[in-house]
């Protein structure tokens, strides 16, 4: 019986992207090729990275890599990589956030702060994870 060999790193992210991932992947991410967020860790893995602040209230999301796609694409894991991983999974949130806000206020006629809740419970992010004031400027910025 062969068992496929992996390790497991944990990424320090945002609260709120952790909740976040924990919603869109369960409570670790296994990374493949056939999946968006698989494919996001071996892009970030496998090339250098900008530099990203540490976030003092950081917790570790587990993801986990086989041996074979280490092998296979050489990664180089640093401080910078981490903070990569979290700068994308968050923009990818807030895009996420972005479109579910939009299609409820042009759609529903839902206001978009009450839009903004809804898609916050759904995620079960609180003022705890992220200030929702920062959520609602992000919102007039870009919609």
């Amino acid at each position: 019986m062969s068992e496929k060999r992996a390790v497991v790193i944990y990424f320090p992210v945002s609260p709120h992207v952790y909740k976040y991932l924990q919603k869109k992947v369960g409570e670790k991410l296994v990374v493949t090729k056939q999946n968006f967020y698989g494919n996001l860790v071996l892009d970030i893995l496998s090339k250098q990275s900008y530099y990203s602040p540490v976030v003092e209230d950081d917790l570790q999301f587990p993801v986990e890599i086989s041996v074979r796609y280490m092998t296979e694409f050489g990664f180089s894991i640093n401080a910078r990589i981490f903070r990569k991983f979290n700068t994308q999974i968050d923009h990818i949130f807030r895009e996420e956030m972005r479109s579910y806000v939009s299609v409820c206020h042009e759609a529903n006629k839902i206001q978009k702060k009450e839009a903004l809740h809804q898609f916050l419970v759904s995620f079960n992010i609180d003022e705890e994870d992220i200030k929702l004031e920062t959520l609602l400027k992000d919102l007039v910025r870009k919609i």
